[in-house]
C-alpha cells in the first residue's frame, strides 16, 4: 500500500464534513450509523438535527425511543437507531456516558460490529483497528485483484482480517481508515471510477488489467419479494385509528391500518373479521416502497368507521408520532 500518496491524495481532496472535524467517539459513532446505507448528502441534515437534539450518550440514553425515531423519519432502515439507542443506554450505565477506547469493550455495546468498532477505534482513539464497508472492500477489491465473492460473510471476514494488516502498517490509523473510505467515495466508485486521478492506479491490479467492471465479485441478490397491501386510513369519531407497529420491519413506527389481500373485497373482510364496521369513502393513488428485500405496493383506502375494535388507539392528529416513509406517502394524499 503507497500509505503517503494516499493520505496526500486524502488532506487535498477530502470533503468538508461536520463529524471529520472532531475526534469525539460519540459524533463518529452516530455518523457512522447514518451513514449506513444512506448516503453522506442524505444523511447530512439528520446528522445535524439529531446532534442539536441528543448532544451526548446520556442525553440520547435517556430520551424516549418513539422521540428518537420521530427525529429520523424519512432516513430509512431504523432498526440502526433503535440499536443505536440500546447502544447509548449501555454505554450510560457502563461507562458513565463515555465510549471506552478499547476494541473488545467497544463489541460489546449492542449495535456495534466490526466495521462500527473499528471505525470508532480507528478514527476517535487512533487505535490499529480496520473499518471494512462496502467503499473499502471494492477499493482493496480493486487495488489487489481479489476475486472473492463478497456478498459471503466468510470472504468479507478474510479481507477485514487483510485490511487490519494494511492498517497495522499504517503511519496513521486515522488517515488510513478515512482515505481508503474517501477514495471508494469519490473515485474508485461502482460506476464510472476516476481511476486516471487515483494515487493507487500504479499499483491497481484492476487498473493494470483494464478489467475495474470485475471487481468487486457480489453474488447476485435473490430477487425481492413482492407484496399487495390495502392501507386503510380509518376516521372514526374525527379522529384516525393508528396502530403501532410491532414488527422487526419498522418496528415502533405508527401505521394506518394495513392487510394483505388481492382485493378490496378481501381486505375489507379482513378488517370486519378484526371488528371494524367501516364505509368506503375514497381509494387514493396508490402507493409503492422499496425495502432492501421487499417491495410493498399499497393501495390506501379513506373509510368512515361506525364501529372499531376495543384494543385499538385513535389520534386527533399525527404530531409528534414517528411514521414511517411509505405510510407518510399516503398521508400527504389526505
Amino acid at each position: 500500500m503507497e500509505y503517503l500518496r494516499l493520505f496526500e491524495w486524502y488532506h487535498e481532496n477530502k470533503r468538508d464534513l461536520p463529524f471529520r472535524k472532531t475526534k469525539n467517539p460519540y459524533d463518529i459513532w452516530v455518523s457512522e450509523v447514518m451513514l449506513q446505507q444512506t448516503q453522506v448528502e442524505s444523511m447530512l441534515p439528520y446528522f445535524d438535527k439529531f446532534m442539536k437534539k441528543y448532544p451526548t450518550i446520556h442525553d440520547l440514553a435517556n430520551a424516549e425511543l418513539e422521540e428518537v425515531l420521530h427525529t429520523v423519519q424519512g432516513i430509512g432502515y431504523y432498526k440502526r437507531f433503535r440499536m443505536l439507542k440500546q447502544g447509548a443506554i449501555y454505554v450510560d450505565q457502563n461507562f458513565n456516558g463515555e465510549l471506552p477506547n478499547d476494541y473488545k469493550e467497544l463489541l460489546k455495546i449492542p449495535g456495534v460490529g466490526a466495521y462500527t468498532a473499528g471505525a470508532i477505534a480507528s478514527i476517535a482513539f487512533d487505535l490499529p483497528h480496520a473499518a471494512t464497508d462496502g467503499n473499502v472492500i471494492r477499493v482493496l477489491s480493486r487495488v489487489y485483484g481479489f476475486e472473492d465473492d463478497f456478498r459471503l460473510e466468510k470472504n468479507r471476514k478474510k479481507l477485514n482480517d487483510f485490511n487490519t494488516k494494511l492498517i497495522e502498517k499504517a503511519p496513521n490509523y486515522n488517515d488510513y481508515t478515512q482515505s481508503v473510505m474517501e477514495l471508494g467515495a469519490k473515485v474508485c466508485r461502482p460506476l464510472n471510477p476516476k481511476c486516471e486521478v487515483c494515487p493507487l492506479k500504479d499499483i491497481c491490479v484492476a487498473n493494470k488489467e483494464d478489467k475495474i467492471e470485475k471487481y468487486p465479485y457480489l453474488s447476485p441478490l435473490k430477487k425481492q419479494k413482492e407484496t399487495l397491501f390495502y392501507a386503510f386510513v380509518v376516521k372514526y369519531k374525527d379522529k384516525f385509528v393508528l396502530r403501532k407497529r410491532t414488527e422487526e420491519l419498522l418496528n415502533g413506527f405508527y401505521e394506518f391500518i394495513q392487510v394483505e389481500a388481492d382485493s378490496l373485497n378481501g381486505a375489507l373482510n379482513q378488517m370486519n373479521e378484526l371488528g371494524y364496521d367501516i364505509e368506503v369513502v375514497e381509494e387514493l393513488k396508490d402507493v409503492k416502497h422499496v425495502f432492501t428485500h421487499l417491495i410493498w405496493h399499497i393501495k390506501p383506502v379513506i373509510v368512515i368507521a361506525s364501529k372499531i375494535p376495543d384494543n385499538v388507539e385513535i389520534y386527533s392528529d399525527f404530531k409528534g408520532l414517528p411514521i414511517a416513509t411509505v405510510h407518510q406517502k399516503i398521508l400527504k394524499q389526505l
